[in-house]
């Protein structure tokens, strides 16, 4: 199916020949742009479209989703993903790193209902502590990444 998906994306990528990025449409309104010079390789994981560039690896729950198109943005006006962000749990805690100064974090149950939110501080980390939380899963939402994780 990886192989496929990809061999059929790459074939509309010869197709389109102004188009100069994948454009990734959310629910949200939000668009994500990735350029083609980052090389993008589009591919799907446990419900999961997964977008790997030179630069970066960003993960998009389906449930999310509007469509997948390609852009005919100028290459300066491609929005890019922030490559140096970081994610990890360590006992109990969801530390943030490289992220965007101010801006916020959401957790999600899978039901929708907000968890919990939380601001990046000044030098773009957050610490986030995941105690009060129950087992099961839960979605992080920031302005650039979204991922999906499970407490146990």
């Amino acid at each position: 199916m990886r192989k496929l998906f990809t061999i059929l994306l790459l074939a509309c990528c010869l197709s389109v020949g102004a188009q100069n990025a994948i454009a990734i449409h959310q629910r949200d309104g939000k668009v994500a742009n990735f350029a083609f010079s980052e090389k993008p390789v589009v591919t799907y994981a446990d419900n999961q479209l997964v977008i790997t560039t030179t630069k970066t690896s960003v993960q998009y729950p389906l449930y999310l989703l509007q469509k997948i198109d390609f852009s005919l943005s100028d290459a300066t006006a491609i929005e890019q993903v922030k490559p140096d962000a970081k994610f990890r749990f360590t006992d109990g805690m969801l530390y943030i790193t490289g992220g965007d100064p101010g801006s916020l974090v959401y957790i999600y149950s899978m039901r929708g209902t907000t968890e919990g939110h939380y601001r990046i501080d000044d030098a773009g980390n957050a610490v986030i502590s995941l105690q009060s939380l129950s087992k099961g899963h839960y979605i992080v939402k920031t302005n650039h990444f979204t991922f999906k994780f499970t407490k146990s």
